[in-house]
């Protein structure tokens, strides 16, 4: 009897520790929908095509890919890889910090237009940040970027200012023209000329 009870307090201690001991590390490709808070993710973070993603004080140790028609929204991630998106519907960061370049392309919310945007402010992107054939209105607003900063042929609208860009700031074939002020950068080319778009690092 008293084998059986052990036995019985042991499967009882395992359910326990899967239930509630579970490590907060998800390894492996992980796909988002709905919320993640801060727990560590251990690979690719994936918001699959037409999905909705928050994230708040996550850590993702790898890189982060926004899929078809999707919407990212991240506050407080730290991420040792940089953020691909590939026609997303809505990118939003802030109080951020990426390993590596952003490299959004094609955003566009075909299902409801007015909320559709990418929105960068207050993050640290070790790497570039290349922003291209967009429809969705863009802001990039009081980063640290240690690479580059490209706009190419955006059609919603660009904003740039107040951002530390640690090489060149260009704009070619947006539509509008881009506008902004207040940046710092080693050279400033095309649509993006200085000093309207800030002064040249020493």
């Amino acid at each position: 009897m008293r084998n059986l009870v052990a036995f019985g307090i042991a499967v009882v201690m395992a359910v326990a520790t899967m239930t509630f001991g579970a490590p907060s590390a998800l390894a492996g490709d992980t796909e988002c929908r709905g919320t993640l808070g801060p727990v560590t993710i251990v690979g690719t973070l994936i918001v699959p095509d037409d999905a909705t993603c928050i994230l708040s004080g996550t850590q993702v140790q790898g890189t982060i890919v926004v899929k078809s028609r999707a919407n990212l929204d991240a506050t407080n991630v730290t991420a040792t890889g940089g953020l691909q998106g590939e026609s997303p519907a809505s990118v939003v960061i802030s109080n951020s910090s990426f390993g590596n370049s952003i490299s959004l392309r094609k955003a566009e919310d075909v299902n409801n237009p007015a909320a559709g945007k990418i929105d960068i402010s207050g993050t640290y992107i070790n790497g570039d940040v290349q922003l291209e054939d967009n429809r969705e209105p863009i802001s990039l607003r009081g980063n640290e970027i240690v690479g580059s900063v490209q706009a190419n042929k955006n059609v919603g609208g660009v904003e740039i200012t107040g951002n530390l860009i640690g090489n060149g700031l260009q704009c070619q074939d947006d539509t509008p023209a881009p506008v902004g002020s207040g940046n710092i950068a080693k050279q400033f080319q095309r649509q993006c000329p200085s000093p309207q778009f800030g002064t040249t690092a020493a």
